[in-house]
């Protein structure tokens, strides 16, 4: 399975995109083609710089509250990634770029990928109060 991820991510893919660029090519033109993937390197290096700040403001003021620091760190992982896809290039990586900077698909990727909450999360925790006796000092 782990060689097929492999092969998928490091030579499908490639050949996927190159596929596509020269099908986009054919059909829109050369030139056309290659603005497209010039402004989707452009806004991939523009998302990169808007969401690496606002990721970094979002991480101390959840520091600055007391909160877990993983949401924010996750969310703005993931929106560097969107950027980097944007700026590789080729059409499926764009497309799974744009995905990844719709805030509320990323916010709850991020959730999927944080699994379930720990201590000191900040979530609801349910203490129950009582007292014991060990059974031995009776």
């Amino acid at each position: 399975m782990r060689r097929f991820v492999f092969f998928a991510m490091f030579v499908g893919l490639p050949l996927a995109e190159l596929y596509l660029v020269l099908l986009a090519a054919a059909r829109l033109g050369a030139l056309t083609t290659l603005l497209l993937l010039i402004l989707g390197a452009f806004a991939g290096t523009t998302a990169m710089r808007y969401h690496g700040i606002a990721s970094l403001a979002r991480l101390r003021s959840a520091l600055a509250g007391g909160q877990s620091p993983a949401g924010p760190m996750l969310e703005g992982l993931l929106a560097q990634l969107a950027g980097l896809l944007l700026v590789m290039p080729g059409f499926i990586t764009d497309a799974v770029g744009v995905c990844l900077l719709v805030g509320p698909l990323r916010r709850w990727l991020a959730t999927r990928l944080a699994g379930p909450p720990g201590p000191g999360s900040g979530a609801q925790v349910r203490i129950i109060e009582g007292e014991f006796r060990s059974r031995d000092d009776a």
